[in-house]
C-alpha cells in the first residue's frame, strides 16, 4: 500500500505544471534585450519584425518629420546616389518577400 502511495505521489510531482520564470515575451522585450548587451540597432529589427508578424503597425521615428522637409530630402538623396550604403530609415519598412524572382531584385 505504501509503494502504491509513493508511486502516486511521484507521479502527480511530475504532472505538476512548470512555472517558467522567462516567457517568450519577457526575452524580446526591449529592456531585456538592451540589459544582456544588445544593441540598438538588434532592438529596433526585433520590434519591427515583431509588429510586421502580428500585422501592427509600428510607430514611425520622430525624425521622419524631420526628413520629410523638401531642402532635407533633396540633400539626404543626393548623398544616397552618391553613397549607397547611406540609411535612408527604409530597413524592414514595408519590405513584402517576393517567392519567385522578379525584376526588381536586380
Amino acid at each position: 500500500m505504501k509503494k502504491k502511495f509513493v508511486i502516486l505521489g511521484l507521479i502527480s510531482l511530475f504532472m505538476l505544471p512548470a512555472y517558467a520564470e522567462l516567457t517568450v515575451k519577457d526575452t524580446v522585450s526591449p529592456e531585456y534585450l538592451k540589459n544582456h548587451g544588445y544593441s540598438d540597432a538588434i532592438i529596433n529589427a526585433t520590434q519591427k519584425s515583431i509588429a510586421q508578424s502580428n500585422g501592427e503597425a509600428l510607430t514611425e521615428p520622430v525624425e521622419k518629420e524631420y526628413y520629410n522637409q523638401p531642402f532635407v530630402k533633396f540633400v539626404r538623396k543626393f548623398f544616397m546616389y552618391l553613397d549607397p550604403a547611406y540609411d535612408d530609415h527604409s530597413f524592414m519598412n514595408d519590405h513584402n518577400i517576393h517567392t519567385s524572382p522578379h525584376y526588381e531584385d536586380l
